[in-house]
């Protein structure tokens, strides 16, 4: 059962990775420079090449055993690395991925309470 479950919940978070972020290009975009991937490690569930990645210190959360505390702590399976999206935070792809009715952040202007909420590295 616990197979099943971890095989199907992979599959949700593959799938619309698969499928691209879902937002449209905005006119003059093609003058802009590309934005970076940002990813979070799927050992640790820190910010990809950060400081903070895959730490040796770093306590591990009990629920998911990723970097307690981490983006990721929580809301991503240990394993894969995970792409997310820089124009609202969340995974990139999701069902929630630029969802237009998402509430902002006061703060970072990301979808509030996505994983790169108040979290995510400055452009």
């Amino acid at each position: 059962m616990k197979m099943t479950l971890t095989l199907v919940l992979g599959l949700g978070l593959l799938i619309p990775l698969l499928a691209g972020c879902g937002l449209e290009a905005e006119p003059g975009a093609a003058n802009e420079e590309p934005q970076a991937t940002v990813s979070l490690c799927g050992g640790c569930g820190q910010f990809k090449g950060s400081e903070a990645c895959c730490a040796d210190e770093a306590a591990l959360c009990s629920g998911c055993q990723l970097a307690k505390g981490s983006p990721g702590c929580c809301k991503m399976e240990k394993g894969a690395d995970v792409a997310l999206c820089s124009g609202c935070g969340q995974f990139k792809g999701s069902d929630v991925c630029c969802a237009a009715d998402a509430e902002k952040c006061g703060t970072c202007d990301l979808a509030k309470g996505s994983p790169g909420c108040c979290k995510m590295p400055k452009k």
